[in-house]
C-alpha cells in the first residue's frame, strides 16, 4: 500500500505494476490514522496501514490507465503554461499602469496591442522588462500551440471526447479534460456519487433533526471542478 502524495507514487506505481505486484493507492485525506498518531516513526507508519489494509478499511484511490494519466498530465500541462502566461500578462498591465496608459485594442495582447506595447516610449528599465515580458508571452503561446495540436489529435481518437462536445459550452480541451480526470463513467453507480466525487455537492451537517447545508465540498478533482464552472 502506499500513500497518494503529489506526483511521487506514479513512477513506484507503474514499477510494481509492469512486475505484476498487487498495489493499493489509499487516500490520505480519508486514512487519517496515521496524521493523528501520536507515535510517529517509520514502523508506526508502516504498521498501521497493514493493519488497515488487512482489515480492508483503507480508502482506495482510482488509478486510471496509463494512457489516461499520460492525456491527464497533457491536459493540466497546457492549463499550468496558461496560467503563466496569465501572470506575465499582469506584470504588462502593472507597468503601463505605472504610466497611466490605455490600449485601445480589444486585446492587448494581439497582434495590434502588440505593436503598441512595442512603440511605447518608457523608461529604459521598464522598456527591458516589457520588451521581455512581450518575448515570454509570444514563447508561452507557441507552446500552446504546440500543445492544443497534440490534445486536439488525442481528442480525435476518444468516442466519449465526441459525446461531450455535442454539448453547449464544451469544446475539445474541455472535452478532453473532462474524460482524463474522470475516467471511467461506469464505476459510478448514478449521478449523485460522480457529483459527490467531484467536490460539488453541498455540504451536510446533521445533528438529531437539524440539518445545516453549506457550500459544495471542494473533495475531488480541482481542476474537473474548475473546468464545469468555466463550461457553465
Amino acid at each position: 500500500m502506499m500513500e497518494s502524495t503529489g506526483s511521487v507514487w506514479s513512477n513506484l506505481y507503474d514499477l510494481l505494476e509492469e512486475r505484476k505486484v498487487p498495489v493499493v493507492l489509499a487516500n490520505p485525506l480519508r486514512t487519517r490514522v496515521i496524521a493523528s498518531a501520536r507515535i510517529k516513526t517509520n514502523k508506526v507508519d508502516a504498521r498501521i496501514p497493514a493493519h488497515l489494509l488487512r482489515a480492508d478499511l483503507v480508502a482506495e484511490c482510482y488509478i486510471p490507465p496509463r494512457e489516461l494519466r499520460e492525456i491527464r498530465a497533457l491536459v493540466r500541462h497546457r492549463a499550468s503554461i496558461v496560467r503563466a502566461r496569465a501572470t506575465v500578462k499582469n506584470r504588462v498591465h502593472a507597468i503601463i499602469d505605472r504610466y497611466g496608459l490605455w490600449c485601445g485594442c480589444s486585446d492587448p495582447f494581439g497582434r495590434r496591442g502588440t505593436e503598441w506595447l512595442r512603440g511605447l516610449e518608457l523608461g529604459d528599465l521598464d522598456r527591458l522588462m516589457l520588451d521581455n515580458h512581450l518575448s515570454h508571452i509570444e514563447s508561452l503561446n507557441q507552446q500552446i500551440r504546440r500543445v492544443d495540436e497534440e490534445i486536439r489529435r488525442r481528442a480525435s481518437l476518444d468516442e466519449d471526447v465526441r459525446l461531450l462536445l455535442s454539448m453547449t459550452g464544451v469544446g475539445v480541451y474541455t472535452a478532453l479534460l473532462i474524460k482524463s480526470e474522470i475516467g471511467d463513467i461506469s464505476r459510478f453507480p448514478d449521478y449523485k456519487r460522480r457529483v459527490s466525487w467531484a467536490g460539488l455537492a453541498p455540504s451536510i451537517r446533521q445533528s438529531g433533526r437539524v440539518e445545516i447545508r453549506g457550500g459544495i465540498t471542494k473533495q475531488g478533482s480541482r481542476m474537473l471542478r474548475w473546468i464545469m464552472v468555466e463550461a457553465t
